[in-house]
Formats: structure tokens, C-alpha cells, sequence
């Protein structure tokens, strides 16, 4: 019997990830170096500040390079709270790798069980707690991994967040500011475009989507030859930021870098973005972060938001390779007293859903008792890893 390319690569990564999520049990010098970690926290906690605890038996809240453990982390210390790790070396072993290690350069305080605390505080957890446990938790959010969402499961759908090195650079504080940044380009794509990488069959055969180098392929086709700038070198794209371009801008990171730190600037000089889909499933962190400093994004994937972003309203759609091309015709001629009406709905819906004090707030109203966090609500079963 044949088996198929996508079960072989799941069965894979749940081999790998059960691999990294249980490997430091066996691994005697990771334990010595915790311990030594550990004894170096801070214990204090401030008696001043609404408290949220993290208590995770293992690392699959991680996920990609600890960008899922740092978003919901940095999404509370955004919303006024004090963040407290529960002691577990299976979840902390790894706290000084990759986008997790970004958490070190916050304050924050460790302690050894939930009884240490001695007033209320916000619960964040994958571990199951009777109802009268923990006593003082005012409000317990049970993290859910299964893909599949759908509002009748009445959990609350967590946001796709911007890349992590946004927020620890304090750009998201500086979204203000962008939006009113002059706009250069009309239409800009930015990212990786690495053909074989950003060509998996989960994005056509799972979600129905366009994958990110065909999309790039077709405009390169379909669009006029001086629609497009394209710079293949980093003197290039040092031009190119000088310069208005009516039509489509590609940055090809694996050719031209952006410092992260320069990031949301380079998307606030366009007036709508090309959100192109990821990897292994359509969301990316640049659609988010085009809708935070106001740049419109060109979008097949609008109902993977929650809610659905709106065609015309705070985006624009495109269902298929032909509307791909019309899209960004109308984008190109589109009167800039429409792409302002856009550019002011799509920021409009970042700070209502998206940015990150409000999600918190939102999600700890959601149920007037405790709450469900479905962690990844736009994947699908074998569209992706959860």
C-alpha cells in the first residue's frame, strides 16, 4: 500500500515533536543547567499588579521556535499583567532557546506550586483542574490544540499574532505613528518566496488556496513588465525605499533583508499588502501585521479570521489565479480616497480583534466562567500541525 506525502510528513513531526517535548527526561546536563536556572529567578512578585500564571506540563505551546508561548506571553505583559511561570522542567528546560529565550527580557517571578500564591490571579494552562481547583484562579484558560474550529465549540479563537521579533522590539506600540507614514509603493509583497518551500500541497489540497510562489509566478506572467519592481540585490531594494512605484513591489527576503526592527516601516510605505499564505496553512504573520499599521491586505484567505475579514470593507479578496490579476489591476488605479476609506476600516478591525491588550480583554470575557483558548482555530485536520 502506497502511503501519501502529507501522512508521512505528519507521522514525522509527531515523531519529532514527541522527541523534543520529552528529550531533557533523558538528558542528564540539560536537568543540571535548570536547576542552576532556577535557583537564579525571581521569587518576588509585585503586590500591585493583576497576576497571569503559565503552568504547562510539556512544550507543545511552544510551537514554531516558541512563537505560540511567546505571543500569549507578551500578549499579557501588553495588557498590564504580571507574568509568573509555574515550575516544570519539561516546559522550561528549553526557556533560552529560539523566540521562547525572548521571554527572559521581561521581569518575571517562578514558583514551585499554585498554593505560593496568595491572591487572585489569571490561570493559563494544558493541564485538566478539578472546578473548586486552583481556589484563587479567577478565570482558568485551558489551552485547546485540536484544529477545526467553528463557533458552535464556543471556545475563544486566539488571534494570529505578529512575528514574535515585532513585539520584542516594541513595534506594535509604534502602530499609531505608522499609519500616518507616507505611502510609497501601492501594492507590496515581503517575505520569503523560496519556490519548493512555499509550494505545499496542504495549501491547495487541504485549504484550497493558491500557494505563495504560484501567486508571485502568475502577477510575474499576467502583470506588465514595468508593473513590477523586483530588486535582486540589497543596493537594489536601498533604491527602490527612495522611489514611488504605482504598481506591485516583491522583496524577496532570501535576496534583500529587512532588519526586524524595520519591519512594520517597510509594510507602512505601501498602501495595501500582497498576504500571500504560509507554509503548511494560508495565515501568516504578515497579514496581521499589515492590518496593524493600516496597509490593505490582498487576501484569499479573509475566512480564516475570526471574524472573517470583509472584501471591500477591510480588504480586498480574490477567489482564483483570474481574479488574482484583476485584484491587483483595480488595486493599482484604485482613487486614493477609497484606499484611504480601506486603509482606515483595516486598522479599525486590528484594534478591535487583533491587537494584543484588546484580544486579552476579550478573551477573558468571553464566558463568564472559565474559557477555552483554541490556540491555532483556522487549521484544518492535515492542514498543518497543531
Amino acid at each position: 500500500m502506497r502511503v501519501s506525502t502529507p501522512l508521512l510528513s505528519q507521522v514525522g513531526h509527531h515523531v519529532d515533536s514527541r522527541v523534543r517535548r520529552y528529550r531533557g527526561v533523558f538528558y542528564w546536563p540539560a536537568y543540571k543547567h535548570y536547576r542552576r536556572w532556577r535557583l537564579e529567578q525571581n521569587y518576588q512578585i509585585p503586590a500591585d499588579t493583576p497576576l497571569v500564571v503559565f503552568d504547562f506540563s510539556h512544550t507543545r505551546i511552544d510551537g514554531p521556535q516558541g512563537r505560540r508561548f511567546y505571543a500569549l506571553f507578551i500578549y499579557f505583559i501588553r495588557a498590564g499583567y504580571y507574568p509568573v511561570l509555574k515550575d516544570s522542567y519539561l516546559f522550561l528546560a528549553n526557556i533560552n532557546k529560539r523566540h521562547k529565550a525572548y521571554c527572559l527580557e521581561h521581569r518575571f517571578s517562578l514558583i514551585k506550586s499554585l498554593s505560593d500564591l496568595k491572591r487572585p490571579y489569571v490561570l493559563v494552562t494544558d493541564r485538566t483542574y478539578k472546578k473548586t481547583e486552583p481556589q484563587l484562579a479567577s478565570k482558568v484558560v485551558t489551552i485547546d490544540y485540536r484544529p477545526g474550529y467553528s463557533e458552535s465549540d464556543k471556545c475563544f479563537p486566539m488571534p494570529f499574532p505578529m512575528f514574535s521579533g515585532v513585539y520584542r522590539n516594541g513595534q506594535d506600540l509604534m502602530v499609531d505613528q505608522l499609519r500616518h507614514a507616507p505611502r510609497q509603493w501601492q501594492i507590496l509583497f515581503g517575505g520569503d518566496a523560496a519556490t519548493k518551500k512555499y509550494s505545499q500541497v496542504t495549501i491547495a489540497d487541504v485549504y484550497s488556496k493558491i500557494p505563495r510562489a504560484e501567486v508571485l509566478d502568475v502577477l510575474r506572467t499576467e502583470l506588465d513588465g514595468g508593473a513590477i519592481k523586483e530588486p535582486l540585490a540589497q543596493t537594489e531594494l536601498d533604491c527602490l525605499k527612495a522611489e514611488p512605484h504605482r504598481g506591485l513591489v516583491i522583496i524577496n527576503t532570501r535576496h534583500c533583508q529587512i532588519d526586524t526592527a524595520d519591519w512594520l516601516a517597510t509594510i507602512a510605505k505601501a498602501r495595501f499588502f500582497l498576504a500571500c499564505p504560509g507554509v503548511r496553512y494560508p495565515m501568516s504573520h504578515n497579514a496581521i501585521e499589515a492590518l496593524a499599521v493600516g496597509t490593505v491586505p490582498i487576501i484569499q484567505y479573509p475566512e480564516l479570521f475570526f471574524p472573517p475579514l470583509e472584501h471591500n470593507v477591510n480588504c480586498l479578496v480574490y477567489k482564483n489565479k483570474q481574479e488574482l490579476v484583476d485584484v491587483l489591476k483595480r488595486a493599482m488605479s484604485m482613487p486614493p480616497e477609497d484606499v484611504a476609506t480601506l486603509s482606515t476600516r483595516a486598522a479599525a478591525y486590528y484594534d478591535q480583534f487583533l491587537e494584543p491588550k484588546r484580544v486579552v480583554q476579550r478573551l477573558l470575557a468571553h464566558n463568564p466562567g472559565n474559557v477555552n483558548l483554541r490556540l491555532l482555530p483556522f487549521l484544518k485536520k492535515g492542514g498543518g500541525f497543531a
